[in-house]
């Protein structure tokens, strides 16, 4: 019996020692683009190249990153064709771009194609804007966190249209935010693949924006001046932005490809980011949106602010 021990230990010993070589091919020599182009607005690109795994990861490097000189060609499926103008980092409600358009107006059911190039590079890809899906706006309701009458959440429900493939990004943000910022649940994505053609009921709760650092400690430390940290949760009386936007699905894929793409954990599998770009890396999508200004109030039937 102790030779029969000795020798399981000998094998579990030796199973554990296995020397593993792991290669990583990113060395931050790809272009990436980061672009849509949505309802009403001109299309935006934010290009970029890629940095290295091992590259520190701060403003300087990030920035150092943007490109500069190349040609954005956008082309409608009417025939209309524009160059984007290069504008050096800019915020938009959402993100950033360095690339904006002017003549070219997104409209819905229509389709866009690209064309990057730089120097040896030529980047491709093509997306259409869908028709916008609307969240019921009598069904938008504030309602108080349980048990606390100083916290609240908003409520709506969303009818989906009877064709497959719908998908959505809700974002949110007050009269503090600088940016919107995607919903907490599920990152504020969305789509018919269960629900196709049904109603559905959900809350939205306030996002989490990169500029937010928000201390998850016993000692919290007030952030907004008025009530602290709402960790998912609107300050009654605050003024709430909401954006709904339709998205064609290659556009959703990648988002929600990002929003996996960490493990979960230490023994957690990465998974591959869904880019639709041709010769590089990202995404680029067609949006429609609808932005609704409410009061998070949860004694006001109507939120709505006209």
């Amino acid at each position: 019996m102790r030779l029969f021990i000795f020798i399981l230990i000998v094998i579990l010993h030796g199973s554990c020692t296995k020397e593993v070589e792991i290669t990583i091919p990113n060395n931050g020599t790809q272009f990436v683009v980061n672009g849509y182009i949505e309802n009403g607005k001109p299309a935006t690109i934010l290009l970029t190249r890629s940095l290295s795994y091992f590259a520190p990861q701060n403003y300087d490097n990030i920035f150092s990153s943007f490109i500069e000189g190349a040609t954005i060609q956008i082309i409608s499926e009417t025939g209309e064709t524009e160059i984007l103008n290069y504008v050096g980092p800019q915020y938009h409600d959402t993100w950033m771009y360095n690339y904006i358009g002017n003549s070219i107006i997104g409209e819905e059911g229509q389709t866009y194609r690209i064309r990057i190039n730089k120097g040896d590079t030529l980047l491709t890809s093509i997306a259409s804007i869908p028709n916008i899906a609307e969240l019921n706006k009598d069904s938008l309701r504030f309602l108080y966190r349980p048990f606390d009458s100083t916290y609240c959440y908003l409520y709506g429900f969303y009818q989906d249209p009877d064709t497959i493939g719908n998908s959505n990004r809700i974002f949110t943000r007050t009269n503090q935010d600088p940016l919107f910022a995607p919903n907490l649940d599920q990152n504020g994505n969305y789509n018919d693949e269960y629900i196709n053609g049904d109603g559905l009921g959900f809350p939205m709760y306030k996002g989490r924006g990169f500029w937010q650092d928000w201390d998850y400690g016993e000692d919290w430390e007030e952030i907004d001046g008025v009530c602290g940290p709402t960790i998912g949760f609107w300050c009654i009386g605050d003024s709430v932005e909401l954006k709904m936007s339709s998205v064609n699905r290659a556009y959703w894929d990648f988002w929600n490809s990002i929003q996996y793409n960490n493990p979960g954990g230490p023994f957690g599998n990465p998974s591959d980011v869904i880019s639709n770009i041709n010769g590089g890396l990202g995404v680029w999508g067609g949006v429609s949106s609808e932005k609704i200004n409410l009061i998070a109030d949860p004694s006001i039937e109507n939120p709505i602010v006209n």
